[in-house]
């Protein structure tokens, strides 16, 4: 009688254990079952909450109206500092440079926060952007410098002239910057921004006998071949500076950031 108990017992295991309807309970808590049901994804089924908005957000049409306002700005904040950089630019050693890598961060970061709650833009969008206002910055930095030359050859004339005559430092400084600047314009025309930099590519002299008035010869320094470098190494740092800000401007926004872009 017992026989039969013990293989009616075994036989109702072997049973259960052929359906998978029971299992061991020596499973660690909290670990699924592998014969658990898994949830079925349908069309209909909601989608979390991230992904919907990703979703919806690249069937909307870019708009780039936000990033071009903030070219606008960065123009506008571009102009004061590139008159400062057209001091920093005749720093020795060329310590100036420091200052174009400087303010390019200043200026791309307030593009960045003006554009940053409509990205993503698009990268020529970016490309060309930026590229507006690091030509924008630079170059007024150019034109300034090159406006304050004749005034500095003035300046550093009259500190080295003992004898003004009947002229007064005023007179003597306004009769001088003259005619460096038609200086500029009969040997490196047309003169002006790019008569000065035609000068100092060639070399960055004055004799006197070009400017008669001039106390001395004069040579600017930098000049030359390492004027060309600094010129290279302004452009290519201040690019640096604003872009290292605004390209990054082509990633979508973290949406854990969408309050703080909402109340910029």
């Amino acid at each position: 009688m017992s026989r039969t108990v013990d293989r009616g017992a075994a036989m109702r295991k072997d049973t259960v254990d052929a359906s998978g309807a029971s299992e061991p309970n020596d499973r660690p808590r909290g670990e699924e079952s592998p014969n658990a049901a898994k949830p079925v994804t349908t069309p209909n089924s909601p989608q979390p909450l991230g992904s919907a908005s990703a979703a919806r957000s690249a069937r909307r049409p870019r708009s780039h109206a936000r990033w071009w306002g903030a070219v606008g700005v960065g123009s506008i904040v571009s102009l004061p500092l590139a008159w400062l950089l057209s001091y920093g630019a005749a720093l020795p050693f060329f310590l100036g440079l420091f200052f174009f890598v400087l303010f390019g961060l200043m200026i791309g970061a307030v593009m960045h926060r003006v554009a940053a709650p409509g990205r993503p833009y698009g990268r020529w969008s970016l490309v060309v952007g930026t590229s507006i206002v690091v030509a924008l910055g630079w170059g007024t930095s150019i034109v300034k410098e090159a406006a304050d030359f004749p005034a500095d050859i003035a300046d550093d004339s009259i500190t080295k002239t003992l004898n003004l005559g009947e002229r007064t430092p005023e007179t003597y400084r306004a009769i001088v910057a003259g005619e460096v600047r038609r200086f500029l314009a009969e040997k490196y025309p047309p003169g002006g921004s790019l008569g000065y930099v035609r000068w100092i590519l060639a070399g960055g002299a004055i004799d006197q006998a070009d400017v008669p008035d001039l106390s001395r010869s004069m040579r600017r320094s930098p000049h030359g071949t390492w004027w060309a470098i600094r010129l290279v190494l302004s452009i290519a740092l201040f690019g640096f500076g604003i872009g290292s800000q605004t390209l990054a401007l082509k990633l979508a926004r973290d949406p854990t950031h969408r309050k703080i872009d909402a109340l910029s």
